[in-house]
């Protein structure tokens, strides 16, 4: 039985190496729509960054963003599920990443911020193009960064970093597991570390909004390739990972689709409704 909900990631997932919609991915989506199911973007982005291409999706109603940080009506302008990082928590967080070499940006509010400091060094911090285009065109520049984001909120929906030595990561990672055990942690893009609070994953976003809709678990699915869509594809009544993604991903997946940039969304797609 095809799924009634699934759950597509977009970098390396449903978009391609330019992140771009390839044309075979979007007629799939289209048809799976037609056939029933309720299509859900799910990713560690927030609505105002994603590509126009997703947006112009006008079957698309629901989104899951910033990793699960926010599951959104478009067609009500209504948060359903809300888990961010209390603010306490997050300046923390800033200081100690603040002694590392890595970048520092968050998004809070449905709004990107960095601090100028690593914005005029962003070539060293961010080495792909990609994602290096994608941090300017989605934050907004500021000096002293901590103070700024204290004074717009009480929280945080999510706090990235980027490293230019990719050896330091793991270091990072574990001792930010042990200061802040209540923090999740994932990788999406070359590089990146971002940081979400315990119950804002996609896999809690998706029973959320399954929940909200009335649709059993099990007539779920979700694709992914990073270890942000982890719980998704744990969760899901069937679970996709791409073949181009991460190898934790793979080994909790039930299935394993082509890679990103073969449309490999859109061959599982057309297998299950066509």
């Amino acid at each position: 039985m095809a799924p009634k909900l699934i759950l597509f990631d977009l970098d390396g997932t449903l978009l391609d190496e330019e992140k771009q919609l390839s044309t075979e991915n979007r007629e799939a989506l289209l048809l799976a729509n037609q056939k029933g199911a309720e299509i859900v973007i799910a990713t560690g982005r927030f609505y105002g960054g994603l590509p126009q291409a997703i947006k112009d999706l006008s079957f698309v109603r629901y989104f899951i963003l910033m990793n699960g940080a926010k599951v959104y009506d478009r067609q009500e302008d209504r948060v359903l599920y809300r888990a961010e990082i209390p603010m306490e928590i997050a300046q923390q967080v800033f200081s100690f990443l603040g002694g590392v070499d890595c970048s520092v940006d968050c998004y809070q509010n449905d709004h990107g911020w960095m601090d100028e400091k690593y914005f005029e060094k962003i070539e060293y911090y961010l080495k792909n193009p990609h994602a290096r285009e994608l941090t300017i065109r989605t934050r907004t520049i500021v000096q002293n960064f901590p103070k700024v984001v204290a004074q717009n909120g009480d929280s945080v929906q999510k706090i990235q970093s980027y490293f230019p030595d990719l050896s330091l990561r793991p270091k990072v990672m574990e001792q930010l597991h042990q200061k802040f055990p209540m923090l999740v942690q994932s990788i999406s893009m070359p590089a990146n570390l971002e940081l979400n609070w315990e119950t804002a994953t996609k896999g809690h976003a998706l029973k959320a909004l399954a929940q909200h809709l009335g649709i059993p678990m099990a007539e779920t699915a979700a694709f992914g390739d990073g270890t942000n869509d982890l719980t998704m594809v744990q969760f899901a009544g069937i679970g996709v990972a791409m073949d181009n993604g991460a190898e934790e991903l793979k080994q909790v997946a039930d299935q394993i689709a082509p890679s990103n940039v073969e449309h490999g969304v859109a061959q599982v797609l057309n297998g299950w409704f066509c």
